[in-house]
C-alpha cells in the first residue's frame, strides 16, 4: 500500500481575512508569521516518522510550507502542478462574505464552499477538470511508489476532493475545508486501486505518529 499524508499549507493573510484564494499567488497568499511558526512544528514530527518522498503544489504558500516542514531532513521536495488549488477565476482574492451576499445560490451555507456550477459566472477551473488532475496524481504516485510513504503539501479544496474521490462522493462540497497544517491520511493499493481513508483533518497539536 502507498501511504499519502496530505497536509494543507500554513495560514496565509488571505486565510486570516477570509478571502477565497484559488490560484492567487501574490502577497495575500503568502504565509503569516503564525503560519511559518506552525509549519516549523512539523520538523519535530518528521523526526519520528519515516517519509520517503515529498510533493508540493507550485503555489508559494504550499511550496514555502513544504520547504519549512522538510528543512533539516534529507527529503527532496518535488513540485507537481497537479497539486495546485482549483482556480476560482474572477473570484480569486475576493472576500468570501462579499461573494456569498452577491452569489448566494453558488455557495453551500454549511461548508462555506462554492458549488461546481459556479464556473458559469466566475470563469474558473471546472470541478471535473481539477478532480481529474488530482486523481491522476494519486494513481500515478501509488504505482510509482507501491510501498512508500509520501508527504503531500497542497490546498484545502484539493485535499477534501481527494478524500471525496476515495469515498466515491460526487464532489467535495460535502466536506468542510481541512484546517491549515492539518494532516489527512489515505492508503492506496497500487495493484487494485482500492483506497482507504485513515483520517481527515487531524490537527497538528498532539500528533506523534502520522
Amino acid at each position: 500500500m502507498t501511504t499519502l499524508l496530505l497536509i494543507r499549507h500554513g495560514e496565509t493573510y488571505a486565510n486570516r481575512l477570509n478571502y477565497i484564494q484559488g490560484t492567487l499567488n501574490n502577497r495575500l497568499a503568502t504565509l503569516t508569521e503564525q503560519g511559518i511558526a506552525d509549519a516549523k512544528a512539523y520538523q519535530e514530527v518528521l523526526k519520528h516518522n519515516q517519509i520517503d518522498f515529498a510533493y508540493t503544489s507550485p503555489l508559494k504558500r504550499a511550496l514555502v510550507t513544504s520547504k519549512i516542514i522538510c528543512n533539516h531532513t534529507n527529503i527532496n521536495v518535488r513540485v507537481d502542478s497537479r497539486l495546485s488549488e482549483i482556480s476560482y477565476g474572477q473570484w480569486n482574492g475576493t472576500a468570501i462574505a462579499d461573494l456569498k451576499r452577491q452569489y448566494t445560490t453558488y455557495f453551500d451555507s454549511e461548508t462555506n464552499d462554492v458549488y461546481p456550477h459556479s464556473i458559469e459566472i466566475n470563469n474558473g477551473e471546472s470541478f471535473a477538470h481539477a478532480r481529474n488532475r488530482i486523481w491522476t496524481f494519486v494513481t500515478e504516485i501509488s504505482r510509482e511508489y507501491p510501498s512508500q510513504t509520501i508527504l503531500v503539501v497542497t490546498h484545502g479544496w484539493v485535499i477534501k476532493n481527494i478524500i471525496s474521490l476515495c469515498l466515491n462522493n460526487t464532489d467535495g462540497v460535502a466536506f468542510k475545508n481541512p484546517r491549515n497544517l492539518s494532516v489527512s491520511k489515505i492508503q492506496v493499493d497500487p495493484v487494485t486501486g482500492k483506497q482507504k481513508v485513515c483520517y481527515y483533518n487531524r490537527p497538528l497539536k498532539g500528533i506523534g505518529k502520522l
